[in-house]
Order: structure tokens, then sequence, then C-alpha cells
């Protein structure tokens, strides 16, 4: 009885030690599994939370494009009208030379026609063969061209005088008589003296008057040129200040672009850093939190290696107690079959114990 007894116990105790162990191992397998679901759902977060990264990157980079897009547009229709009213402005300029050299025509060649008639009178230029050409080359006027008759006044003159004593003498009977020849040669020498000085004034007087028109002539035309070439300096300042205000106009768009891919290169690397770090930090935090699940699922599978172990230890030493106390129970049992321990044997074994009181006191 006593060894039955001691069987159903070590049965018992190994069955306890089988269902102990087969629990920690399905503890340690729902562990790992609950670990593997943790992992996937942390890797689903950080897909999408680098989907959303990214999403806003592009986003950051498209709206900093548009906003690059909409300066230079601004800057580029800036330039445009900046330089179409230069163009106007110089337009303007170019029609108003155009009509000042119209008006200005007419008195530069009208200055040139008379400064060739004046250079003619005068002797000059290459126009040799002209009537008058060295006319009026000098303001002189020599005893040899009064008598040259230079002066067509004093020789009308000494002709009707002339003729007058002639018809005098005529009507008196003397045409050829002594007299009449001496008064010839008296009107003749003291009209001679007389008109020498009035030849001489009229020449000054008629070379002056008509050289005077010419050289009036030739100064508005030399005046006419002078206002021309004022304006051709305006005109050619006005083309200067054109083209100075278009490289200002386009030296300002440069600025301008230049801020605009500025703005926009900062931007893009502003967004491009934030992504770079938001990045990392999911990726970091789910290397940690996989980190983490891993090393529970570790310590799962190693707690539930342990309790399976410490369940089977278990097992083994409950059966072998048993063995062992269902050994020591057989040689009690068969001491009188020369089997067991005797008294004093099952004495020495057990120790010397004290008699057990059955008075009840």
């Amino acid at each position: 009885m006593s060894g039955w007894v001691a069987g159903a116990v070590a049965v018992a105790g190994v069955a306890g030690a089988v269902i102990s162990a087969d629990a920690a191992g399905k503890a340690s397998k729902a562990q790992i599994n609950a670990s593997q679901d943790a992992n996937a759902t942390q890797l689903q977060i950080s897909q999408d939370q680098l989907k959303a990264q990214k999403e806003a990157l592009d986003k950051q980079i498209a709206a900093a494009g548009a906003t690059a897009d909409k300066q230079l547009l601004v800057q580029r229709e800036t330039l445009s009208q900046q330089l179409a009213q230069n163009e106007s402005a110089l337009a303007f300029q170019k029609q108003m030379y155009e009509q000042t050299r119209t008006d200005f025509a007419p008195y530069r060649e009208s200055g040139t026609a008379n400064l060739n008639q004046l250079n003619t009178l005068l002797g000059l230029g290459t126009n040799t063969g002209a009537t008058d050409f060295g006319r009026f080359a000098t303001a002189d006027f020599t005893p040899a061209d009064f008598t040259a008759n230079k002066d067509p006044g004093y020789a009308f003159r000494i002709s009707e005088g002339l003729k007058a004593i002639d018809r005098k003498a005529a009507a008196s009977g003397g045409l050829l008589s002594g007299n009449a020849l001496k008064g010839a040669a008296s009107y003749s020498s003291d009209l001679a003296s007389q008109e020498y000085q009035n030849a001489f004034n009229r020449f000054q007087t008629i070379r002056g008057n008509t050289l005077q028109p010419f050289q009036v002539g030739a100064a508005a035309g030399q005046s006419a040129a002078a206002m021309q070439g004022q304006s051709n300096l305006n005109f050619g300042t006005a083309g200067a200040n054109a083209a100075s205000a278009n490289n200002a106009a386009y030296g300002q768009f440069g600025q301008g672009a230049t801020g605009a891919y500025g703005t926009l290169g900062t931007g893009t690397y502003n967004a491009i850093g934030n992504y770079g770090q938001g990045t990392t930090g999911i990726l970091g935090a789910y290397g940690t939190n996989v980190g983490n699940n891993l090393i529970g699922a570790g310590n799962a599978t190693a707690s539930g290696y342990v309790g399976t172990a410490n369940a089977i230890n278990s097992g083994v030493s409950n059966l072998a107690n048993s063995y062992y106390q269902n050994n020591l129970l057989n040689m009690f049992a068969n001491k009188n079959n020369g089997y067991g321990f005797s008294d004093a044997q099952a004495n020495n074994f057990m120790g010397s114990y004290p008699s057990i009181n059955t008075s009840g006191t």
C-alpha cells in the first residue's frame, strides 16, 4: 500500500512538472508573438511616419519653388516694364532728334551755300573757275583799281561830264577848240581827285554789303549746326542714360533673382534638414522599440527555458524523492522477511527519538 501511494505521488509530481513546463513554454511563445506583433505594428507606424515626413518635405519644396517662381515672375515683369519704359523714352528722344535734324536742315544747307559763295568771293576754296572768285579777296582799293574803272560810278560820271562839255562846246562853236580841251582835262582831273575817295568808300560799302548776307547766312548755318550738335549730344546722352537704366534694371533683376534663388535654396535646405532629422528620429525610435521588443522576447524565451527547466528539475527531484521514500518504506515494511531494517538499524538510520507520549499529558 505504501509503495502504491509513493508511486502515485511521483506520477502526480511528474505530471505537474510537465504541465508547468508546458505553461512556461506557452507563456514564452505568447510573449514572443506579442513582441513580433509589436514589431510589425511599430514598423507600420514608422513607415506611416516616414511617408508623412516625405509628403511634408515634398510640400515644403513645392511651396518654396512656387514662391521662387512667383518672385521671378514679378522680377521679370518689372524688368520688362522698365526696359519698355526706357525704350519708349529713347524712341521719343530719337523722334525729337530726327525732327530737330529736319527743322535745322534748311538752315544748315543755306549756311553751307552762303559759306561756299563767301569763300568764292574771298578767293577761298576750290571753285576757282567762278566769275567772282577772289573779287573781294582784300579790302584794298588802290589807284590802279580806280584807273582800271573798277568803280563803275566814276566811269559813268566822267562819261556824262565829258558829254556835257562837248555839247556845251558845240553849242558855242568851239568843239575842238583849246578851251574845250582844257575844260575837259580840267574836269577829268578834278573829278578823278574828288571821286577816288568816293570810289574807295563805295568799294568798301559794296564789299561789305555783298559779303554781309553771305556772312549772316553762313553764321546762321553755323548756329544751326551748333544747335544740331547739341541735339546730337542730347540724343547721345539720352541713349547713354537709357543704356544705364537698362543695366540698372538688369542688375536689379539679377539681385532679385539671386534673392529668390537664395530663399529657395535656404527653404529647400531647411526642409531637407528637417526631413533628415525627422527620419532619423523615426528610425531611431523604431530601432529602440524593436530592440526593446527583441530584448523582451529574449527575456521571455529565457524565462520560458528557465521555467521549463525548473519545472522539469522539480519533477525529477520529486520523482527521485518519491523513489527514495518508496524504497525506504519498502525496507521498513519488509524487515521481518530479512530484507528490511532491524529495529536497531532503523534506530541508527533514523536517529534516536523520545518515546511517544500516549498518556494524553
